[in-house]
C-alpha cells in the first residue's frame, strides 16, 4: 500500500490562525501627543448647496508663498537625516497657514513637502489627487543649494 503524501492547505494571510503579522505603516504617530487635546466644539453651517466657488484660487500668489518659505527656510540648513522628518512637517505647516491666511473659503489646503540632500543624483517628485479641474488647483515650487533641496506642492480642494 502506498503512503498519501501530505497536502497542507496553505495559511491566508487574514487566517486566525496566523499569530503575527508584520507590517510598515506609511503614517508615523510617533512624535503626537500621548494626551488627547481638548478641541474646540465645531460650528453648525447651514446648507449653502453652493457647488462653485466664488473666488478661485490664485496660484501665483501660493507659488511665491512656496518659493518664499522654502528659500527663508532651508537658506542657512545643511541636511541632516535626523533632522528632515520634522523639517518637513514644519515647512508643510507653515506654508498650510501662510495659504489659508489668502481667504480661500471652502478649500480644503493639502500641502506635500519633501526635503532631501543634494548628492549629485536626479530626483523625480509626483502625487496623484482626484480633483475636478473647474474647482480644484494646484501649485508646487522647490529650492535647492549646496547640500539640501525641498519640494513642496498645495492643492486647493474645493468642498461644499
Amino acid at each position: 500500500r502506498m503512503a498519501e503524501p501530505e497536502i497542507r492547505r496553505r495559511s491566508s494571510l487574514f487566517a486566525l490562525s496566523r499569530q503575527e503579522i508584520s507590517a510598515v505603516s506609511q503614517v508615523d504617530h510617533s512624535d503626537e501627543p500621548a494626551e488627547q487635546t481638548v478641541r474646540r466644539p465645531r460650528t453648525p453651517y447651514e446648507n449653502t448647496y453652493k457647488t462653485k466657488p466664488d473666488t478661485k484660487p490664485n496660484i501665483k500668489a501660493i507659488e511665491s508663498i512656496i518659493e518664499a518659505v522654502l528659500k527663508e527656510q532651508l537658506e542657512e540648513e545643511k541636511y541632516d537625516p535626523k533632522a528632515t522628518k520634522q523639517m518637513s512637517k514644519t515647512l508643510a505647516t507653515i506654508i498650510t497657514t501662510r495659504v489659508k491666511a489668502l481667504g480661500f473659503d471652502r478649500y480644503k489646503i493639502v500641502t506635500i513637502v519633501t526635503v532631501g540632500q543634494v548628492c549629485d543624483q536626479g530626483l523625480r517628485v509626483a502625487s496623484r489627487c482626484l480633483f475636478d479641474p473647474d474647482t480644484d488647483n494646484f501649485a508646487s515650487g522647490s529650492y535647492k543649494s549646496a547640500s539640501i533641496y525641498g519640494c513642496a506642492t498645495v492643492f486647493a480642494l474645493y468642498y461644499e
